[in-house]
C-alpha cells in the first residue's frame, strides 16, 4: 500500500493577525483522512530586522498529545504548551535576518490521526509564555502529514 503525504501550506501574509508572532488559519482537515499520520515542517521566513539570536519555538495545536514539556524544579512555573511543534533557527545579522528550519531540523512528530480543530494559530514564542521580539517578517510554513 502507497503511504501519502499531504502537505498544507499556512502563509502568513494571509492569516488573521497583525503581528506573525500569533496568526490565526483556517483548514478544513476533513480534506485528508483520518489516519495516523508523521507529521515533518519547514518554515522560513521574510528578511527582517531581527536583533534576537535566542532559540525561537513554533507552537501550533494539531492534537500533538506526545510532545511534552518539562518544567522546572523550583521557582516559578512555566504554563505548560502541548502544542510544541519545533525549534525554528536564527540565519544572518541585522536587518538581513530571518527564521528557518528544514523538515529535518527537528524531530518526526507522531499524531493518532488528523488535527480536530480547523481554526488554530501558529505562535512563534522564546518560551512557553513569552513572544519572540522582535516579530519576524511574514513566513510560509509548510505541513507535511506523512501516512503512518
Amino acid at each position: 500500500m502507497v503511504k501519502k503525504i499531504y502537505n498544507v501550506i499556512l502563509q502568513s501574509a494571509i492569516a488573521n493577525s497583525a503581528s506573525t508572532v500569533g496568526e490565526s488559519f483556517f483548514y478544513d482537515w476533513t480534506q485528508i483522512p483520518d489516519v495516523p499520520y508523521i507529521l515533518t515542517f519547514s518554515f522560513i521566513s521574510a528578511i527582517a530586522t531581527l536583533s534576537n539570536t535566542q532559540v525561537a519555538s513554533l507552537y501550533v495545536d494539531l492534537n500533538q498529545c506526545y510532545n511534552k514539556i518539562a518544567t522546572c524544579q523550583v521557582g516559578t512555573q512555566s504554563a505548560y504548551r502541548g502544542q510544541f511543534l519545533g525549534s525554528l533557527l536564527y540565519w544572518g545579522t541585522g536587518a538581513n535576518s530571518y527564521l528557518y528550519t528544514e523538515m529535518t531540523s527537528n524531530p518526526e512528530i507522531f499524531l493518532n490521526g488528523r488535527p480536530r480543530n480547523n481554526n488554530f494559530t501558529v505562535e512563534i514564542h522564546l518560551s512557553p509564555t513569552a513572544d519572540y521580539s522582535p516579530a519576524p517578517g511574514t513566513y510560509n510554513l509548510i505541513l507535511s502529514f506523512r501516512e503512518a
